[in-house]
């Protein structure tokens, strides 16, 4: 465009030269023809400059629009993953709203596939946690003992049926309360109170619970888990065993009263023939100042207490063959040395598999009405001795005065012996 204007300018200035020459004029024109043509082929150019910048604007228009279109699809795909997440916090999700936006090759259509993944197994994972959360209930209820869950601040978190029936209250009615709201189980929430506040991790321990004036005994075991923050106690109710510890205890006292105080002597031996235990009447009987000392100095029965060689074996002969013996006599040595006479009755002690353990059973000092018996007899063989000679007296008086022996006697006081003898 400043090209032609100068041109203007020059015929303009040209027209005023009539002075030139015809040579000058020509070339002047010659001058003017190429310029002509130069601008010929500028215009050419700029229409194909203009062509193709028409052909490129609407290239580019089309791509904006494109453009435009794709981003409008792909706000709207998000759209949809933004409105699937919302749908997750509300339990609505549904993966098929995602197919499309999942089936894209780009990094939208790799999220859309990773959340549908990520949110299929999270429901798949609060399901087995749900199954399994119903699971852990049903065992936890059908448990019969006490459970509860509290928190560090001695706040019940939650507990099993079990708890809450025997409570005659729901396992609602714990949530949020503190312990020992009830009043009625100090020692259980003086219990827990202590445990929470010491640094152990778990502990046991048995104590006493008083509902409706009925006193029972719980086995409290406690646990802390995360890290702490929480605890978990199981109670078994072990009143029945509680009150049986204390039938053993006072019949074991009953049983030792009698063991230590019993006239006659108690003991237990092993198969091997040493005493396990003896009572003291057993240490008199066989003359040892204490049950210990009896213990520690008879080693053998066999030897040491059996008077006959063979009396121990024949004693296991029985218990092998019976199972027990009653009054059973032996003789056998005191610690001096000297000999008394003993009746026991002693049985086996077997486990479940039929072993031998050892041998219990009672002794008593039979020595004085043994050697009352002996006494008996000597004075019933000495009676029946002169049983049989008052017998024998009463028999011949009774034939001496028989007729027949009176005759008798008569005939032999008349005979003339010399006569008799000559004859």
């Amino acid at each position: 465009m400043v090209r032609h204007l100068g041109i203007y300018r020059k015929i303009r200035v040209y027209k005023k030269m009539n002075e030139l020459s015809r040579e000058e004029l020509l070339a002047e024109i010659e001058a003017l023809k190429r310029q002509l043509q130069e601008i010929k082929e500028e215009k050419a150019d700029l229409e194909i400059i203009m062509e193709t910048v028409t052909e490129h604007a609407t290239y580019l228009e089309n791509q904006i629009h494109q453009k435009n279109t794709d981003m409008e699809s792909y706000i709207q795909q998000v759209e949809k993953l933004t409105d699937a997440a919302a749908a997750v916090e509300n339990n609505s999700f549904d993966p098929r709203k995602l197919k499309q936006v999942a089936a894209r090759n780009d990094e939208l259509g790799h999220l859309a596939r990773v959340f549908t993944q990520m949110v299929l197994t999270s429901k798949t994972r609060e399901q087995e946690l749900a199954t399994a959360k119903e699971q852990l209930e049903a065992v936890l209820n059908a448990v019969p003992g006490a459970i509860s869950w509290i928190d560090s601040r001695g706040v019940y978190i939650g507990v099993n049926r079990y708890l809450a029936q025997n409570l005659h209250l729901s396992p609602d009615a714990f949530v949020g309360k503190e312990l020992g709201f009830l009043n009625s189980g100090n020692e259980f929430a003086n219990f827990m109170r202590q445990f929470l506040a010491s640094s152990q991790e778990s502990t046991c321990q048995i104590i006493e619970s008083c509902v409706n004036d009925t006193v029972n005994y719980y086995l409290i075991a406690a646990q802390k888990y995360q890290q702490g923050k929480a605890t978990v106690s199981v109670g078994i109710d072990v009143t029945q065993h509680k009150r049986a510890e204390e039938a053993l205890r006072i019949a074991e006292e009953n049983y030792r009263s009698i063991f230590e105080n019993a006239l006659e002597g108690i003991f237990q031996s092993s198969p091997d023939g040493r005493y396990i235990s003896v009572n003291p009447a057993m240490a008199r009987i066989y003359g040892y100042q204490s049950p210990e000392e009896m213990i520690a100095e008879v080693t053998q029965i066999a030897t040491q207490i059996y008077v006959d060689p063979h009396g121990r074996e024949e004693f296991q002969n029985l218990m092998e063959e019976c199972g027990e013996v009653k009054d059973w006599v032996s003789q056998v040595y005191r610690k001096d040395g000297s000999k008394i006479w003993v009746e026991e009755n002693t049985r086996a002690v077997r486990d479940r598999y039929g072993n031998l353990l050892y041998y219990e059973g009672i002794i008593e000092d039979v020595t004085q009405r043994k050697q009352e018996e002996e006494s008996l007899k000597r004075q019933l063989q000495e009676l029946r001795i002169e049983i049989d000679h008052q017998k024998r007296a009463r028999e011949v008086a009774a034939i001496t005065q028989a007729d027949y022996f009176q005759d008798l006697q008569a005939e032999v006081a008349n005979i003339d012996i010399d006569e008799f003898w000559e004859n």
